[in-house]
Parts: C-alpha cells; structure tokens; sequence
C-alpha cells in the first residue's frame, strides 16, 4: 500500500526523491524487470522492448527507455525503490492511477495529487501512519492543517 506525505520526511529516515527524471536514468532504469512493462503500457501506452528500449506509441519507432514520461519514471522510480520517498507533482492522472495502485511505496506532495480510483492508502503525519480509504476522507486530511 503507498503512504503518502504531505509534509517533507525526515530526510535522515527517509530520502526525498524530487527530480524524478535524473533518478529514473542514474539509478533505476538499471533494475527494470518484467514489472516496469505493465507500467509502461498503462501510462506512456508503449511497448517495453527491453530493459533499454521502448517502441513509440505514435510510430512504432525504437526509442531510449529515458524517453518514457516523467509520470511513467516516477511510478517505477516508486515502485524500484520502496524504502525512499518521490515527488509526484509533475505526474498526470494516469500515472497517478498506477501509482495509487502499487502494492507499496512512498509520495510526497505538498497539495492534493489524488487517484479517483484507490482503494486504501497509509497518511503520514504529526500523528504517525494511518489508513484512509476514500477520495474524500484523503483529500479533506491533504487539506487541514497540521
């Protein structure tokens, strides 16, 4: 399940990732899997060719997996690194619908970045983690004050 923040973490626990696009290609694109090709295909609607390539959705032309969005880097920066925190501000709805839907992980926005389609997601604030499983209930604690 993601846990989302609202505030910047601790940063001596958990490592804020916020340029998605420079973490995606120094270290993550190195782990890509059979995982990473769903992803890819939900988001950019793409085809993984392999751990380095990518066909073009618009002309099927062979293209460097850095070129994927920066929505689609951030869900597998996300998903290859449970144990840091990522930025999700530049991420459009589609990439947000995968990323609410990983089985963990870690985000961080300042303002309201929510899936109309989640089930249950951990907050974590000055109370500590808890669950939340609605689209309302998640944005009215993204907009109170702690």
């Amino acid at each position: 399940m993601i846990t989302v923040y609202k505030k910047k973490p601790n940063t001596k626990k958990m490592e804020l990732i916020e340029i998605n696009d420079t973490y995606f290609n120094q270290y993550t694109s190195e782990h890509l899997d059979d995982r990473a090709s769903d992803i890819i295909k939900n988001i950019d609607h793409s085809e993984m060719i392999d751990k380095y390539a990518v066909l073009s959705r618009f002309d099927n032309t062979r293209l460097n997996i850095d070129k994927i969005s920066t929505g689609c880097k951030t869900a597998l920066n996300i998903l290859y690194n449970p144990d840091k925190v990522f930025d999700i501000r530049e991420c459009g709805e589609n990439a947000l619908d995968v990323i609410y839907s990983l089985p963990e992980g870690n985000i961080y926005c300042e303002f309201p970045l929510i899936s109309f389609d989640f089930d249950r997601v951990n907050v974590f604030d000055k109370n500590g983690l808890r669950e939340i499983n609605s689209y309302e209930k998640l944005k009215e604690w993204w907009q109170n004050e702690d």
